[in-house]
């Protein structure tokens, strides 16, 4: 499109119709007034503020949509399915997961890495594992219904073709691109089942390049989740050629003892 005809093509956009864009993606509150094109204020939730530049607040607008449909466009492996109860099969045997209210399910055509993380800043000391070494695994083991967090490298799995299963009253409370993960956080409450944490917050950062999984739980804060996802570092090792027998298609995320 030619500038000509873009500026153009703003000059005939109505006040009203840019005032309304711009409540509606969180770029201005809705007035408790109606908006006059001929004043240079405008009264909103009863404070006089300078009345946004019409051609700034278009580009704003723009600017919202075109980020909104790149993300629409991102084609994520990381899949959340909502379910009422999971058949399938684990170590050659059927399996049914009754409770299942969600699953997730990670899809890459790339070869699997084995991979450690060193865990750079902790809430709380190891109870098995180390902070600041590579491992595989590190966990606070709490007690009784507090488990602070686990840290999985989940590497000796095959995620590819398996619903990792939840229970509990399911929250999916983000999914996005993060530091060139696939972020998905889910917040469960196990408080109507017999499980003896009552609400556990999971993170899993999906890598779908080198195709490995990062699972971070526990009953610490999502914040705190999120920070120990900050301050982790990854060192990647060999790819994996073997894969798993037995036609496993279920599993289970389950922040658990033993």
């Amino acid at each position: 499109m030619k500038k000509e005809t873009l500026f153009s093509a703003i000059g005939g956009i109505g006040d009203d119709l840019i005032a309304a864009a711009g409540e509606r993606l969180g770029l201005l509150e809705a007035p408790t007034s109606s908006v006059s094109a001929d004043h240079e204020e405008v009264n909103m939730d009863t404070k006089k503020v300078k009345r946004f530049s019409k051609t700034l607040l278009i580009a704003a607008v723009v600017t919202a949509l075109l980020a909104a449909t790149a993300l629409a466009a991102v084609v994520f492996g990381t899949r959340v399915q909502p379910t009422d109860g999971v058949t399938g099969h684990w170590n050659g045997q059927s399996i049914n997961f009754d409770a299942a209210k969600l699953y997730v399910t990670f899809d890459s055509s790339a070869p699997r890495h084995e991979y450690q993380f060193r865990a750079n800043w902790l809430p709380s000391a190891p109870t098995v594992g180390a902070a600041g070494e590579f491992t595989e695994y590190v966990t606070n083991d709490g007690e009784g219904p507090i488990k602070p967090y686990e840290i999985n490298a989940y590497t000796h799995l095959d995620l590819q073709g398996v619903r990792y299963c939840f229970d509990g009253k399911e929250t999916l409370v983000r999914q996005d691109l993060w530091n060139g993960y696939e972020r998905t956080e889910v917040v469960i409450d196990y408080s109507e089942t017999p499980h003896s944490f009552k609400t556990v917050n999971y993170l899993l950062l999906f890598q779908p390049e080198d195709n490995y999984l990062i699972y971070i739980a526990g009953t610490d804060s999502m914040e705190t989740m999120e920070k120990i996802a900050d301050n982790l570092e990854i060192r990647l090792g060999a790819t994996f050629t073997e894969t798993r027998e037995g036609g496993e298609d279920v599993a289970w995320f389950d922040l658990g003892r033993g």
